[in-house]
């Protein structure tokens, strides 16, 4: 599984595989390298193809996804311009989805199901919106946050659909109203999922959920599949 940036990593290390690991289900996390000694962040095009192919190519009895943001996903991705003419987050989300789906297959001609890319509407921090009831349980200096919190929640429809202003994302919503301490992506992302909970993130997340239900739906590989 290759994510974006740290927070998502840890997410999926510490959070992720416990569940999945109930069903045999063993994630390997890794991330994008961005430079040579970095990884993490600053995702292109070119750098992810290279990066999926190459997994692909490695080992032919396993699967590969993704946990890329849809927020700040860079304008050259395959189904970009096409997705951005939709107004629906997860519509947007499917899209690109689909586009960089078929890329990669076209790429290295693997079976199809072997590639299962996810776009998060609009990032992970959306994730932490599905019970912000939770938040002060890990930082008591949040409770008197929590109201502020709730107004964001109520405002979308799911926390998927929090939107994707520059100033408003999901990240940019917890920094703005999280204080003493402030959030803190590496810090707090995972150990908040963590609390929450997959079961209610993925009742809150319909998109989320669906690419969980998939994984989870995937038959053994064998060599030479």
């Amino acid at each position: 599984m290759f994510g974006e940036g740290p927070t998502e990593e840890t997410f999926v290390r510490d959070v992720l595989s416990e569940q999945l690991a109930d069903r045999e289900i063993f994630l390997d996390p890794r991330l994008i390298h961005t430079s040579k000694g970095a990884s993490g962040g600053a995702l292109n095009w070119d750098r992810v193809k290279h990066f999926l192919r190459n997994a692909l190519l490695q080992r032919t009895d396993t699967y590969v996804t993704t946990l890329f943001d849809l927020y700040g996903l860079p304008t050259e991705f395959p189904g970009y311009s096409e997705a951005h003419r939709l107004s629906e987050p997860v519509q947007r989300a499917a899209a690109i989805e689909n586009a960089v789906h078929a890329a990669i297959i076209r790429e290295v001609g693997c079976r199809e199901d072997r590639f299962i890319p996810h776009i998060q509407p609009y990032e992970f921090e959306s994730l932490l919106f599905s019970d912000v009831d939770t938040l002060p349980i890990v930082e008591e200096g949040w409770q008197p946050c929590l109201e502020s919190l709730r107004t964001v929640r109520r405002g979308a429809s799911t926390p998927e659909h929090i939107n994707d202003g520059q100033q408003s994302h999901p990240s940019a919503r917890l920094a703005e109203i999280l204080e003493k301490p402030s959030y803190d992506k590496r810090l707090h992302g995972a150990a908040l999922a963590s609390r929450i909970g997959i079961a209610r993130i993925r009742q809150e997340c319909a998109h989320f959920g669906a690419w969980l239900a998939r994984i989870e739906a995937l038959p053994p590989l064998r060599v030479g599949s």
